[in-house]
């Protein structure tokens, strides 16, 4: 994975709600807006905000059902973010990085 995916997806996941929208999003297989709306004690259009820049980092999918809009996770996007930043984890405990408090 780029560096610059895992920093676009990595601020997509730096606030609050938007961690709160992947775990609502986690508990289904989709979700309607409405239902995401509905969790969250804030105004349709910033719910709305939130959801674009997660769908525009790559880690949701949405479509059209109706009048509404459907959203879902996607794995594949979660589970090469997850194995990008475990791939740094295990790098810097190989390195020994935990040591000593500074970089070498």
């Amino acid at each position: 994975m780029q560096p610059e995916t895992i920093s676009a997806q990595c601020k997509a996941l730096a606030h609050p709600v938007r961690v709160r929208i992947i775990e609502l999003l986690a508990c289904q297989a989709e979700c309607r807006g409405a239902d995401v709306f509905g969790e969250l004690p804030l105004a349709q259009s910033t719910i709305s905000q939130h959801l674009r820049i997660l769908k525009d980092a790559g880690l949701i999918r949405s479509r059209a059902a109706g009048t509404s809009m459907v959203y879902c996770l996607d794995p594949d996007a979660l589970d090469a973010l997850g194995e990008a930043l475990t791939g740094i984890a295990e790098n810097a405990a190989a390195s020994g990085s935990n040591e000593g408090g500074v970089c070498r």
